[in-house]
């Protein structure tokens, strides 16, 4: 896949991204001639202008408000969520295609945020509310 600055990375993706290319490439076919997988209806190169439409029309159609439905924003959804679900900053920094850890490290303190949201919101100690006189008692498992 060529990235930003023409830059040439592999870009690895799970079974259920698999299965949807592969149905893909089923629905659309052989195209004589073109070496480009993702097509636009009349069988030339989608461009990023109509992608970035056709992106925002999904978001609309799905109901999704108060945040730009764009690439960019799916990419940072992406890169915060691999973190939250346990990723490392080292493979999302190949995965992402930066050449430092300087942009991986906003989305590592964007997840270390969210996770002490979630644990204010969630936090068990918490939810115990206010408990009249002597001291609570916590039950280790």
């Amino acid at each position: 896949m060529q990235g930003k600055g023409d830059k040439e990375r592999a870009v690895p993706f799970g079974t259920g991204v698999k299965k949807a290319l592969w149905d893909y490439s089923l629905r659309r076919g052989d195209v004589p001639g073109q070496d480009i997988f993702f097509l636009d209806q009349f069988g030339g190169q989608i461009c990023q202008r109509h992608f970035q439409i056709t992106l925002k029309r999904y978001g609309a159609a799905a109901g999704i408000q108060g945040v730009r439905v764009s690439p960019h924003t799916l990419r940072h959804t992406f890169a915060t969520q691999y973190i939250l679900n346990g990723g490392d900053a080292f493979s999302l920094q190949q995965i992402l295609g930066h050449s430092t850890l300087e942009m991986v490290k906003i989305y590592v303190r964007l997840a270390n945020r969210d996770v002490a949201l979630q644990h204010k919101k969630y936090s068990p100690i918490d939810l115990m509310g206010p408990m009249p006189g002597a001291s609570r008692k916590i039950v280790m498992h």
